[in-house]
């Protein structure tokens, strides 16, 4: 073996070990990290369990599911790119949130003075202050709560629209456990 292979060698080996000694435990006692305990990560969400489509019908002022399917297939998840200020989260037990739906309510009149007032048509397209919309929802066997939210421009806080117990989406959709 030429010198220069061995001197290559020796500075692989002791640079692996500088490695190894970093990432190993210490062993000072008066490390600030030997004294408390490690951080555990967040659990990962959890998977979703096919999905739901839950017809939902309201206003602007409150959105209610009238009637949701189970479907086996994935959860194709939100749509890439669409936003809005409105949206469906589903909630675990905890309050924790477990997915996040964006809401497409484009094709209806959401402004207050349009509640309660009478369809407008304009050339081909038909305004209405009612909304009634299919939403593909995640399943989960966590779910506790399916949260219709809308955010006011200069809102701090969403204005909540309706919250659904889980057991009645599950129930609306014949999905028994």
């Amino acid at each position: 073996m030429q010198p220069s292979h061995l001197a290559l060698a020796g500075v692989l080996l002791a640079g692996g070990g500088l490695l190894l000694r970093d990432a190993g435990p210490s062993t000072s006692s008066n490390s600030p990290a030997s004294s408390a305990p490690a951080a555990m990560p967040a659990p990962p969400p959890p998977l979703a369990d096919g999905h739901y489509v839950l017809v939902v019908e309201g206003d602007r002022n409150g959105l209610k599911v009238t009637h949701a399917s189970r479907k086996q297939d994935p959860w194709a998840g939100a749509p890439k790119g669409f936003t809005s200020n409105w949206r469906l989260v589903v909630l675990d037990a905890a309050d924790r949130m477990l997915a996040e739906v964006p809401l497409d309510v484009s094709a209806f009149d959401t402004s207050p003075a349009a509640v309660g007032k009478p369809l407008r048509v304009e050339g081909c397209e038909v305004r209405d202050s009612r909304i009634g919309m299919l939403v593909n929802a995640p399943r989960f066997d966590a779910a506790a709560s399916y949260r219709f939210e809308r955010r006011d421009a200069g809102g701090d806080e969403p204005v909540v629209l309706g919250t659904y117990d889980a057991a009645l989406v599950r129930r609306l959709a014949e999905d028994v456990r």
